[in-house]
């Protein structure tokens, strides 16, 4: 089995990809952000990855391998997300804090709050009368967790 140690760029920064033969390995969200992990394409060809913790996370679209006419290129898996459009700061405010009480990672983009299903978030969600919808959405890169570092 390969392994796997760095990554070659994205596929949006090829311009003539339609050259390339492309195998697929599907990531679910999760694993986006895991430095060492074994892979299998949608040909069936198995790769060890092993990639440096700073190289993190693993994005939609990154090339594992490249080679001639060769591509080997990560594609992240749709989920079914939680989707929270605030109606202004302070309900973004309120959600935040409620959220924040469960410790789950999240992304937010566009004004909306993104998370993944979770009953027990629901569950808070409906008792605080916060509306939210459940979509199936791809994300680029893994959903993150608040750094509590303070700068150490």
């Amino acid at each position: 089995m390969e392994i796997i140690e760095k990554i070659y760029g994205n596929v949006n920064d090829i311009r003539d990809l339609d050259h390339y033969h492309i195998e697929t390995v599907m990531l679910s969200n999760d694993k986006l952000g895991k430095a060492t992990q074994r892979v299998v394409t949608d040909h069936g060809n198995e790769y060890g990855i092993r990639i440096p913790k700073g190289d993190l996370p693993l994005h939609n679209g990154d090339i594992l391998k490249k080679d001639g006419h060769n591509l080997v290129v990560i594609h992240a898996k749709s989920q079914e997300m939680i989707i929270i459009t605030p109606s202004d700061i302070n309900q973004m405010g309120t959600i935040a804090h409620l959220l924040g009480n469960t410790h789950k990672p999240v992304k937010i983009q566009n004004g909306q709050i993104i998370l993944e299903r979770d009953p027990v978030v629901e569950k808070i969600l409906d008792h605080n009368h916060v509306s939210y919808e459940l979509k199936d959405v791809t994300l680029n890169e893994p959903l993150k967790h608040v750094d509590l570092s303070y700068g150490e």
